[in-house]
């Protein structure tokens, strides 16, 4: 009995004086915890497309690493109001089967660890945080350990936590659609460039003219600064004739009286007359140098039926005529054609003639001192040609142009905001084209909108111009009924998708300007800022290929590692805040504190919110105990 407790006594004495050697195992790796080195890639986490993706590569010297220990490291992302738990990676002795990185006791080793995760932005001040458990285990490390699974082992020891890296940098987030769109300026110099009146000259911090990007597109007013008008008349003659003959059975069948006071009518509007022009024809069978004449002098026969009715409206008592003498006061072109031999074929290949083959032929084929000849003996054999064909081509065509009457630009630009009702829709569209005051524009195309509402073209500008002046809700309102009233439409389905990137919803405009630029739309630059948000830099700067002086484009040289164009293409954008601070954040990159603190100033000069926003962005990181810094933002 007495041996027995002394055996138990024993076995008691060893079981603890085991498990007090493991957890001093343990506890020897926590005091040791210090000598594990990180070497973080990047050194402060950034995001690229909403994505965080970084490296840590770890080293533990020789004698660190317990054969029979294993180690739970747990990274996480740990900001203000939250945290994210990464992947854990687990570490395991030589003694150790199972799941895990094995590391020498005798020589020690490393690890690498990647990882990616989405970006929210309450991450913008946040640490990457690494926590480890070490653990002793006699059993196989199965997949999917936890931080939990490590810490609930009997024999776990918590070695520590460290901090490994700042993030995260969101630059890459910082695409700014409706900057370009609404043409923002904001001015943060000390002493801005005046005008004659002493107001801040704004077109000195605008984009120059040539390098204006316009994300948008207006739809075509339709409106002529010229529109020509014309009448026309055909004036028949009978054979080798030149005089007119209001019985002839062809100016009877066609109605010639009639057309020829048609176009006294149109005369008699008062249009002014920009020009009469006679085409005198013959038929082919003649000889050629009489048929020369004879189709002048039937131009020179319409002509003088003209002449006698133009003379006799501007004798007319309520004339609205202004010339006195057609023939002196008007312009008058006659032109003598000699033989129609296109029109005469073209009108035997449409007869009814059987056999009509040897007709064209002899068209075709003969030499055209013979052609008359062989249409004289054709005739013989064919009488159509001179019941049906022949007499069409004896003739005279008429044909008045006059220029419709127009308002001034005066007139249509004072009727578009007092009458709008007065003008037709390519007036209308056109007034807005008539004045540089983004307000006016707005109030014609919406005029335009609620007065023409089955005009895709309204709808479509009224947002165009709604959009401009920052109405985004009732833009996309405008370009929806604009779709639904022409479905197909790439300039729609473009401006549709500048909305959703206004909104910052790039899937979404990414389906219109695709859509846009497979209707025909060059929407390059749209497309280049989609890339853009896809983390996609080099595909955006293919798609910005031309642009210069731009803002975005700048953003995709500046994430793509390229920072003196970027800073090129900066100093010559438009100025507002966001283009002051991107400046900044480039003389950060670049190691440029003059640069750094003038345009950080300059943007904080524009809008306060620049200051909280600089106070945690990680670009700045490495100045935030610089004094000149810590005044600017406090």
């Amino acid at each position: 009995m007495n041996q027995k407790k002394t055996f138990l006594k024993f076995a008691g004495l060893i079981l603890i004086a085991a498990l007090f050697a493991g957890c001093n195992s343990l506890n020897k790796m926590a005091k040791n915890f210090e000598s594990i080195t990180y070497e973080v890639t990047p050194e402060v986490l950034e995001s690229k497309g909403g994505i965080v993706n970084f490296t840590v590569k770890g080293t533990m010297p020789a004698k660190f690493f317990n054969k029979k220990a294993a180690v739970l490291f747990q990274p996480t992302i740990e900001y203000e109001g939250g945290q994210l738990e990464l992947r854990p990676l687990v570490l395991k002795g030589e003694s150790v089967s199972g799941e895990g990185i094995t590391i020498s006791y005798a020589e020690g080793g490393s690890f690498t660890y990647t990882e990616s995760f989405s970006f929210t932005k309450e991450m913008k001040a946040s640490e990457l945080i690494v926590t480890s458990v070490a653990f002793l285990t006699k059993d196989p490390i199965a997949a999917g350990m936890t931080f939990e699974d490590a810490r609930g082992m009997k024999k776990s020891v918590i070695l520590g936590e460290k901090k490994l890296a700042d993030g995260i940098i969101c630059t890459s987030h910082k695409i700014k659609v409706e900057n370009e769109v609404r043409e923002i300026v904001e001015v943060g110099e000390v002493n801005p460039v005046r005008d004659a009146n002493g107001n801040i000259d704004l077109s000195a911090y605008q984009v120059k003219e040539e390098s204006k990007v316009d994300l948008l597109g207006l739809a075509p007013h339709g409106y002529e600064k010229v529109t020509l008008a014309s009448k026309n008349a055909t004036v028949y003659f009978a054979k080798n004739k030149h005089n007119y003959d209001t019985n002839l059975e062809w100016n009877k069948k066609y109605n010639v009286t009639n057309l020829l006071e048609e176009v006294n009518n149109f005369v008699s509007q008062g249009w002014e007359i920009k020009d009469v022009v006679i085409n005198g024809w013959a038929s082919p069978e003649g000889e050629e140098t009489f048929n020369d004449g004879l189709s002048e002098r039937r131009a020179n026969t319409a002509a003088d039926i003209l002449y006698k009715a133009f003379d006799r409206i501007a004798k007319e008592k309520d004339t609205k005529v202004t010339y006195k003498n057609a023939k002196n006061d008007l312009n008058f072109k006659m032109v003598g054609n000699g033989p129609d031999w296109n029109s005469f074929v073209t009108k035997v290949e449409a007869s009814n003639i059987q056999d009509k083959q040897p007709i064209l032929n002899v068209v075709r084929s003969s030499k055209p001192e013979q052609r008359e000849e062989e249409i004289r003996n054709m005739i013989l054999i064919f009488p159509e040609l001179e019941s049906e064909i022949l007499p069409a081509q004896r003739r005279a065509e008429i044909t008045v142009t006059c220029y419709e009457p127009k308002k001034t630009d005066d007139e249509i630009a004072r009727l578009a905001t007092t009458s709008p009702a007065e003008l037709s829709q390519a007036e209308l569209l056109y007034a807005a084209t008539l004045t540089q005051d983004w307000t006016t524009k707005y109030n014609i195309y919406k005029a335009a909108a609620n007065q023409f509402d089955n005009s895709w073209e309204a709808q479509n500008n009224a947002g165009y111009m709604a959009l401009k002046l920052g109405k985004t809700s009732e833009a996309r309102d405008y370009f929806e009924k604009a779709e639904k009233l022409n479905p197909n439409n790439g300039l729609i389905a473009n401006n549709i998708g500048v909305v959703y990137a206004i909104e910052n919803n790039f899937a979404e405009a990414e389906k219109y300007f695709n859509n846009a630029n497979r209707m025909g739309v060059d929407n390059n630059y749209n497309l280049g800022l989609v890339a853009l948000s896809k983390a996609d830099y080099k595909g955006a700067l293919s798609k910005f290929s031309g642009v210069n002086c731009n803002y975005n484009m700048a953003l995709a040289q500046l994430i793509d590692g390229n920072t003196s164009d970027a800073a090129s293409n900066l100093e010559c954008a438009r100025k507002n805040g966001d283009t002051y601070y991107l400046l900044a954040v480039v003389g950060a990159r670049t190691n440029n504190q003059t640069m750094m603190l003038n345009n950080l100033e300059k943007a904080i000069r524009v809008d306060n919110k620049y200051k909280a926003e600089a106070k945690i962005d990680r670009e700045f990181i490495k100045y935030f105990n610089l004094t000149e810094f810590m005044e600017l933002v406090k």
